[in-house]
């Protein structure tokens, strides 16, 4: 009982939980659109208990669809109140991630994709103001162009407030990451173009791929990795660059004279030269095409952070050449390997000549492998990391683009310091993963990536049990920080240290626990503790860093 009232009075403590506001968010995560059997219109409630009226209202909205102007969005209060957020505006812009208030900029000034404060279509929020709070509130989206794409409704969140509110940089983008402790010193990332998985590491005898075969003994593969997107190079590359299908947007590229495009959201490149201070030739992309795909021009990153382009003009001998060279001279900490012949080999139709394109992209990974391991540069501080961007139509190699599990099945496999040997992962991943587990291994943050750091094929961090707030010591402070974690939205690099039952789960009882332990002798937190070490049983929650044990 004492506990209880304990953790009432911290809860009104906890830093950021604001008693006269809510917010509450949902991730439903629902695809929708018609197209594929999807429903045509979804719809997503969150109930709020809190009372009281409201003086200003804001709703964040996140959707993944390729034409958002097939969509109108609406939202329905408790009290019977309709008000139109999205009325099939934005044409053919791909995705949605806007907070709708009547302090943002007027409804389609900026890019719906850009994560500003945004005016409604129709109406103003003020709409609901006067009204009271409590109970439950819709979200409607509709496609009414059901024939054309699926989307998703990702997640959303409604924000009420007792008293106005304003806002005063509607567009100001999030601060900047600090660095982290890096898992790794330096990175190299094979993509291998259009590789189908049947031909590669799933191979009942990866007859085909002999060097990745025994770098998947040493290291970690994922099966399944899918691409969840779209099967095709022009949309996959940025996704697995960026860690996010928020696509693309053409423009003139002066520096090619040409057509081209540049993604909507920032290369992981672009994260790691920004927040870790590398610099270009540190970060560099070894590829085929003269012109090359860019990067963002995210006010946050953009081309002042781009990698280095080295053009090759030529397929994977060209650019293995190159990336030796560099290897060699400049050393880059971070280096981006195309090999795009898989793929042209797959479209010309000769079966022979498919596998023979995967042979040599496979000799050249192991060739890489074996003159890493022998530089002094670049021994026992490189992760490579193979994947590819999409596979092969299941019946018919010669082509990809749609959904069948031939295009969509790709590989990922991972060998270095810091990640688990010898291990097949069976947690299903998808393409946006890849750039915030590559961000991570050097220190940064994916920041804008809808994609997770893949913690299961790291090495286990080390973390002290019940030092929610990293500062070598259990208190009462670590009991205000799971609180905070839980109710306060207040982000973690280590829920494994707020797991203080040690029942693999994050929730109330944590906090009880602790302070069971600290004011009415209760049981001592179980490994590890009192010192910094590795969770014996094997822990299940994450854990990316530990300050206090780094």
């Amino acid at each position: 009982m004492h506990c209880v009232k304990w953790l009432l009075l911290l809860m009104v403590l906890v830093p950021g939980r604001v008693v006269a506001d809510v917010e509450v968010c949902e991730n439903p995560e629902i695809d929708f659109g018609g197209a594929n059997g999807t429903p045509q219109q979804v719809t997503s409630i969150v109930s709020i208990t809190d009372s009281f009226i409201i003086e200003d209202l804001q709703v964040v909205v996140e959707i993944s669809h390729p034409f958002i102007g097939d969509l109108t969005v609406d939202l329905d209060s408790p009290g019977g109140t309709t008000l139109r957020l999205h009325d099939s505006d934005g044409e053919d812009t791909e995705n949605m991630l806007v907070t709708y208030s009547d302090e943002g900029v007027p409804n389609g000034s900026e890019l719906y994709s850009g994560g500003c404060y945004m005016q409604p279509s129709s109406g103003m929020m003020a709409i609901f103001d006067g009204q009271q709070v409590a109970g439950p509130w819709t979200l409607s989206v509709f496609d009414g162009f059901p024939s054309n794409n699926d989307g998703t409704l990702e997640s959303w969140c409604l924000r009420a407030f007792e008293s106005p509110t304003s806002v005063t940089n509607p567009c100001a983008p999030p601060p900047v990451p600090e660095p982290k402790t890096p898992i790794a010193e330096r990175i190299v990332l094979v993509l291998i173009d259009g590789l189908r998985y049947s031909e590669g590491l799933g191979h009942p005898t990866r007859q085909y791929v002999p060097h990745m075969d025994t770098l998947a003994q040493q290291g970690v593969i994922i099966e399944p990795f899918f691409n969840d997107g779209v099967t095709v190079t022009v949309e996959a590359i940025p996704a697995v660059m960026t860690g996010s299908w928020a696509g693309t947007t053409s423009f003139f590229d002066p520096d090619c004279q040409v057509n081209s495009i540049y993604s909507n959201t920032p290369y992981v490149h672009e994260y790691i030269r920004r927040q870790l201070g590398f610099p270009a030739q540190d970060c560099v992309y070894v590829l085929g095409p003269y012109c090359p795909w860019r990067g963002s021009f995210h006010p946050s990153y953009g081309p002042d952070y781009w990698p280095q382009w080295i053009s090759t003009g030529g397929g994977d001998d060209a650019n293995w050449v190159e990336a030796q060279n560099l290897l060699q001279t400049t050393k880059p900490r971070f280096l981006t390997l195309y090999l795009p012949d898989v793929d042209h080999a797959g479209h010309d139709g000769i079966w022979v000549d498919y596998l023979a394109a995967i042979e040599r992209a496979d000799e050249i990974i192991g060739e890489l492998w074996t003159w890493i391991q022998s530089d002094p540069d670049y021994a026992d501080n490189t992760v490579m990391l193979i994947t590819n961007d999409h596979g092969r139509h299941t019946t018919n190699f010669q082509g990809h683009g749609d959904g069948c599990n031939g295009c969509r099945q790709i590989e990922f496999l991972a060998i270095g310091p810091g990640i688990r040997t010898g291990l097949i992962s069976t947690i299903p991943r998808t393409t946006p993963d890849i750039a915030p587990t590559l961000a991570r291994l050097l220190g940064a943050e994916a920041q804008f990536s809808s994609g997770e750091i893949m913690s299961e094929i790291l090495e286990p961090e080390m973390f002290l049990r019940g030092d929610a707030n990293m500062d070598g010591v259990l208190d009462l402070g670590d009991v205000v920080t799971n609180l905070s974690v839980l109710f306060g939205g207040m982000p973690t690099t280590c829920q494994a240290a707020l797991d203080n039952n040690d029942d693999n789960s994050l929730d109330v009882a944590d906090p009880i626990y602790l302070l069971t332990y600290l004011f009415q002798a209760g049981q001592v937190p179980s490994l590890p503790y009192p010192n910094c070490g590795i969770d014996p049983t094997g822990v299940t929650l994450s854990c990316t860093g530990h300050l206090r044990c780094e």
